[in-house]
C-alpha cells in the first residue's frame, strides 16, 4: 500500500459511490465492520472473474455484457434494482455463491498514474462497512496498516489480477467468434418469458472449431469456464420467481 493521494481518478466501478487512497491521516481511526450484505440489494447484474465461474455456476447463471469487451456477469436477478440472493435481513441466501467483486468491496486499486505500476488501496468512504466505532482497525496506533487491512490488500489484489485474466479471455472468446448475442425463452406459470440483451458462448461455434483451437482453448484454462457459462445460463427460470408479470 501506498499513503500517496495523488490518485488517478477513475470512473467509478459499479456499485461504489466514492474511492479515497486509504491513509493513517485520515483513515486512521475508522473500522471495517461487517454490515451484510444490503449494500447490494439493488445489484442485479455482479461482474465475475472466469475462476469463479465453476463455483458460481451452481447457483447463478453467468452470462457476458453485449457491448465490448463483454464483462461476465452473475445474474442475481431479472428485475433491475433486485438481488434475487439478498433478503429483507440484508444476509445472502445461505447456499448461493457470493461472487469476489461483492466481497471485495469497500475496497478497491486504483493506479497511481495511468503510467504507473504502482497500487493504491482504495475505499468508498460511503460503505456502510466504514465506522467511527464498530469493527476491526484500519490502521494500528502506530500508523501502521491493520491485518485486516493486509488481508484486505491481498485479497483486492487477488480480484483484480484475476479480472484483468478474465478481460483477455473474453477478448479471446469474442476474436474466435464464440461471443454472440444470446435469447433465453422459458414458461412462467403459463406465461412465456423472454431473456435477452446479452452475449454467450454460442454452441455452435463453439462445435465448429477446430482441434486446435479447442486445444488453445483448453491449454489456456477456458474451456472450462465455458462449460460453467453455458451450464449456468439454463438456470435462468430460477431467477424468474422473483419477476412479477403483468396480469
Amino acid at each position: 500500500m501506498s499513503d500517496s493521494a495523488a490518485v488517478a481518478a477513475p470512473n467509478l466501478p459499479p456499485l461504489y459511490k466514492g474511492l479515497e487512497p486509504l491513509t493513517p491521516e485520515r483513515h486512521g481511526k475508522l473500522k471495517l465492520q461487517n454490515p451484510g450484505f444490503g449494500f447490494a440489494a439493488e445489484m442485479h447484474a455482479v461482474p465475475l472473474a472466469a475462476e469463479e465461474f465453476a463455483a458460481a455456476c451452481r447457483s447463478m447463471p453467468i452470462v457476458f455484457t453485449a457491448q465490448a469487451p463483454h464483462v461476465p456477469l452473475a445474474l442475481c436477478g431479472l428485475q433491475p434494482g433486485h438481488n434475487h440472493f439478498i433478503g429483507a435481513d440484508g444476509k445472502w441466501a445461505e447456499t448461493a455463491y457470493v461472487p469476489a467483486y461483492l466481497r471485495r468491496y469497500p475496497f478497491f486499486l486504483v493506479r497511481v498514474s495511468p503510467e504507473s505500476q504502482q497500487l493504491v488501496l482504495c475505499v468508498d468512504p460511503q460503505a456502510p462497512h466504514v465506522s467511527a466505532t464498530e469493527g476491526d482497525d484500519m490502521f494500528t496506533a502506530d500508523g501502521k496498516p491493520s491485518a485486516m487491512l493486509d488481508r484486505a490488500f491481498t485479497f483486492t489484489k487477488a480480484v483484480e489480477e484475476a479480472m484483468l485474466r478474465t478481460r483477455a479471455m473474453a477478448d479471446g472468446l469474442a476474436e474466435m467468434g464464440l461471443l454472440k448475442a444470446s435469447v433465453v425463452q422459458f414458461q412462467q406459470g403459463d406465461k412465456p418469458m423472454r431473456v435477452d440483451g446479452f452475449f454467450a458462448v454460442d454452441r455452435a461455434a463453439l462445435a465448429a472449431l477446430s482441434a486446435e483451437q479447442l486445444v488453445t482453448l483448453r491449454d489456456r484454462g477456458w474451456l472450462e469456464a465455458i462449460y460453467a457459462h453455458l451450464m449456468s445460463v439454463g438456470g435462468m427460470g430460477d431467477l424468474a420467481r422473483d419477476v412479477t408479470l403483468p396480469a
